[in-house]
């Protein structure tokens, strides 16, 4: 009777074990990669960028993307099936391989060196190895234990970083109105009425798609002698495109607003205000004033009149920039019921209203 226990008894337990074993392979098993993948704060120049990450052999491996921020282009070299990082240096790193070639632009020469690491696509990104690949391009990256930060020093001479415009420099009281996002069949023909009526021009950052949609309200800004300016094609998060597919966005808006309108423009604000250092190099080379605000007025987010018209007595100043939409949506009523109000207000007040191009003429 006591062997037939034990016996028994094992059995349980045995049975027991397997049972938790399945429900915690159902429950909490999931991919290797997936599982290791973190996130955290890099300091890229003294900013701090959040970004996933994960260790592989005591390495640690960052998105593709993530070196935009230290102004190298990044791109997909469909052929080669492999990623491109250049700054000074070009590194790429072929997916699924434990190899990267580099470029040594002064020798003229490729260089294949052997990692310790495999460049591996997580959830659609591909991640590449940190201290290798900045080293690579001339950067220096150190860590601090005590706070447990990774520290990236680009090695850019300050002069060479551009630099966004929030405001015009100015003592005088000068302020531009901006709109972005149109144009659109509702909200834009009812803000150029209003302008017109009170002899006021503006600055509309266009999305080149809405300018393919509605070529004659695009080329009735310009005829009413407002400025067009250039807000990519689809108004994307351009932190999460590759470079090339930012000076796509850019030079695709350019074409289409130069074609209807015979403009060529020369201002570009990033949709979301979201941009990295490496696409503000293209904006700078591309020949783009990169422009910003100085009031939100948060407008797109279905604010009565009375508050945007509080948010913008609060915040102007000489050389203020506003940031107001004209896309097709009925949370902006408020921006077309404000925009008489606001121009009757400030220029109670006597502030002069202007283009982005007249508010940074010298």
């Amino acid at each position: 009777m006591i062997k037939v226990n034990n016996i028994k008894g094992k059995r349980l337990i045995l049975a027991s074990l397997l049972i938790t074993f399945i429900i915690t392979g159902l429950f909490s098993a999931a991919p290797a990669n997936a599982a290791t993948v973190s996130s955290a704060y890099f300091s890229v120049d003294g900013q701090l960028i959040k970004s996933t990450y994960f260790m592989q052999n005591g390495r640690v491996m960052v998105p593709d993307l993530f070196f935009k921020h230290t102004g190298a282009s990044v791109d997909k070299n469909e052929k080669y099936n492999s990623i491109a990082v250049e700054r000074n240096n070009i590194v790429a790193l072929p997916l699924e391989k434990t190899y990267m070639d580099y470029y040594v632009k002064e020798k003229n020469k490729w260089i294949r060196e052997y990692l310790a690491t495999t460049t591996t696509v997580i959830n659609g990104r591909p991640y590449i190895p940190l201290l290798v690949t900045a080293q690579k391009l001339g950067m220096t990256v150190s860590y601090d234990f005590k706070i447990n930060r990774t520290f990236i020093q680009t090695n850019t001479p300050v002069e060479n970083k551009p630099i966004a415009i929030e405001k015009g420099d100015t003592t005088e009281k000068k302020i531009a109105l901006t709109f972005d996002d149109g144009p659109d069949k509702v909200i834009t023909p009812q803000l150029l009425d209003i302008l017109k009526e009170k002899g006021v021009s503006a600055t509309f950052f266009v999305v080149g798609k809405q300018v393919s949609y509605f070529p004659q309200l695009t080329k009735r800004m310009v005829e009413e002698g407002h400025t067009i300016a250039n807000h990519t094609w689809d108004h994307p998060e351009l932190s999460k495109l590759y470079t090339s597919q930012v000076i796509q966005q850019i030079t695709s808006t350019n074409e289409i607003v130069e074609r209807v309108t015979g403009v060529k423009a020369t201002l570009f604000r990033p949709p979301y205000g979201d941009y990295t250092a490496a696409d503000a190099l293209v904006f700078d080379k591309l020949g783009f004033k990169n422009i910003m605000w100085s009031i939100d007025t948060i407008d797109y987010s279905g604010k009565s009149a009375e508050e945007i018209l509080s948010i913008v007595h609060r915040d102007k100043s000489p050389g203020a920039i506003v940031l107001q939409h004209n896309f097709q949506n009925s949370k902006l009523q408020g921006t077309v019921d404000a925009l008489p109000q606001m121009i009757d207000q400030l220029r109670a007040e006597g502030y002069e209203f202007v283009t982005i191009d007249q508010l940074l003429a010298k």
